[in-house]
């Protein structure tokens, strides 16, 4: 009985995730073949890596979809009796899901306009105090001046990659 209700769940979460990821792709690569310009003097232009990583998630989300819908139906029975305990774990995972999402939309708003070394170090000192529950001032303050020196460093400094300005304000 346990294990038929575990398939259950994660056919359930599967077909989700799978519709996510199909619509997320769908939308990628569209987004990316009608933005990105495309050079004919080249073989590959600059629309290709992106298009392709676009294509490759459609694809893998339908198998996921296909698989999902094949099991559903292979166990049959939809309306099973939940365990208390997995319902209260998938709570914990989808709001720690939530939670990831939120952050990265969260840095990706400031990224662009306060600049990466204020977004660096809102984004961390803030999951340290919210998510993982780290109240320590020192440790947050440690943390998120170490990791966004760090990342400064080796990202802006040594390698020359392209740290965002900001919009609104810049410190760099």
């Amino acid at each position: 009985m346990r294990l038929v209700q575990k398939m259950m769940r994660a056919t359930h979460r599967d077909l989700l995730v799978g519709s996510l990821l199909l619509a997320f792709g769908v939308v990628w690569s569209v987004t990316v073949y009608v933005t990105i310009p495309t050079d004919f003097s080249e073989s590959v232009g600059p629309r290709a890596f992106p298009l392709a990583l676009g294509i490759a998630l459609v694809l893998l989300s339908g198998l996921l979809l296909i698989s999902s819908i094949r099991n559903a139906r292979e166990t049959g029975e939809e309306t099973q009796v939940e365990d208390p305990d997995a319902v209260q774990n998938e709570r914990i995972v989808l709001k720690m899901v939530g939670a990831v999402f939120v952050t990265i939309m969260a840095y990706g708003f400031l990224m662009e306009k306060v600049g990466f070394v204020i977004a660096t170090l809102t984004i961390v000192s803030t999951s340290m105090w919210l998510i993982l529950g780290i109240r320590k001032p020192a440790s947050i303050a440690t943390m998120a001046v170490g990791i966004t020196f760090g990342c400064w460093l080796v990202f802006g400094k040594i390698l020359g990659a392209y740290l965002p300005p900001g919009t609104w304000l810049s410190l760099f």
